[in-house]
């Protein structure tokens, strides 16, 4: 089903670039998010399109698909993901507010997107976007930044998947989750988990039994305590050394 525009009125306000570091003097940062000019707010409003997604696993676009957009997340979370050779799903990412997304390559999507919950968007024309880079070299540097950390992103991702040792991927996705306001009480060291237990398996890459065997390790060890099926307490003290631990050796 093709998207549609909402009638929603986009607020320049509204445009948040998520990222953790920024090498370009011209693209300060607060640790969290790009410190965007008013002239950049506006250019991005004057882009795009908004998108209102109400419901959870919503198709976005499919892997295969021509590539025509490029999508802003606002409000809300969205996963995107491959079937990779054996049939099972790869969830590649979870975009939180503040995420691009719709990688492409020879113009077509390279992965699935789906709205993991009620999510609002804004949507870029691939081909408005190519003709604003060379009217605005500024944007095209804010891209890239971000692209870049993304790509950082990946990296630590793919190296926290790579560790054999399940419960310390959970613990580090758990620390990633609690780094975003939207599902995170810092005061209570709370998570609220925007996502099901059958995501959170594909994201891991793990069966969702194992996923189940590795919340119950980490709560013998008091680094968590299940307080409902996605309330979860956090010891965000002694979580990040178990998550660096060698405990093969």
């Amino acid at each position: 089903m093709a998207l549609s525009s909402s009638p929603r009125v986009i607020d320049p306000g509204i445009f948040q670039i998520r990222v953790v570091d920024s090498w370009l003097e011209a693209m300060p940062h607060d640790g969290k998010n790009l410190l965007l000019s008013d002239k950049d707010r506006q250019t991005l409003c004057d882009l795009a399109s908004p998108v209102d997604i109400r419901e959870a696993n919503r198709s976005l676009y499919r892997q295969g698909d021509t590539a025509t957009d490029v999508f802003l997340l606002v409000d809300g979370l969205v996963r995107t993901s491959r079937i990779v050779a054996n049939g099972n799903r790869q969830i590649i990412a979870f975009h939180w507010p503040g995420d691009f997304f719709g990688l492409s390559e020879h113009n077509l999507y390279v992965s699935d997107a789906d709205s993991v919950s009620p999510s609002f968007l804004c949507r870029f024309s691939l081909q408005a976007l190519e003709k604003a880079f060379a009217e605005h070299p500024a944007l095209q540097s804010l891209f890239l930044v971000k692209a870049l950390n993304d790509l950082r992103e990946a990296q630590h991702q793919i190296v926290n998947v790579s560790q054999s040792d399940l419960p310390s991927r959970l613990a580090f996705f758990l620390l990633e989750c609690a780094e975003h306001p939207e599902c995170y009480d810092a005061e209570q060291h709370i998570v609220t988990l925007p996502m099901s237990r059958l995501d959170l398996a594909d994201y891991l890459g793990a069966a969702q039994e194992s996923v189940s065997r590795a919340l119950t390790v980490l709560e013998k060890r008091q680094l968590i305590r299940r307080l409902s099926t996605q309330r979860l307490w956090l010891d965000t003290v002694h979580l990040p050394p178990f998550c660096t631990l060698d405990r093969e050796s």
